[in-house]
């Protein structure tokens, strides 16, 4: 249940990249992958933007904490790295503002290249067994 979350259904919740690489002279957004509940897609998103932050501190040597900031205009809160048990956790609007926060400080810091992951609810327009018979009947 802290995985899926209570999502009510109509929706599909599709990940997108954004992917770029020498100081953006190159880039493109890509299809990812596909989740049944917003919270599911959420929590993908959060995990994925932090390993991406992850991997521009490794390659620019510079600490989470010389990356990220407690309060300001970019504050991440929590301001931590992705920890699964934690982060089930927490409440749907928290999950959100963290993977976009995360996410927007490749930008802020000028990353070179990264990835950032977004989500974009689809509503599904299925049609339904009582209007599938109306179809059949006439």
């Amino acid at each position: 249940r802290k995985v899926v979350g209570d999502d009510e259904g109509g929706h599909l919740y599709e990940c997108s990249r954004y992917v770029w690489r020498d100081r953006r002279l190159h880039c493109s957004t890509e299809p990812d992958r596909k989740f049944s509940s917003r919270r599911m897609a959420l929590l993908y998103v959060a995990k994925m933007n932090c390993k991406s932050l992850q991997a521009f501190s490794s390659d620019s040597g510079r600490g989470w904490e010389e990356l990220c900031s407690d309060d300001g205009i970019h504050a991440v809160r929590p301001n931590m790295p992705f920890d699964l048990e934690r982060f089930l956790e927490l409440p749907d609007d928290v999950l959100a503002t963290y993977a976009a926060g995360v996410g927007n400080l490749l930008n802020v810091h000028k990353a070179p290249k990264g990835t950032i992951y977004k989500v974009n609810a689809i509503r599904l327009a299925t049609t339904g067994a009582d209007e599938l018979y109306r179809i059949l009947e006439a």
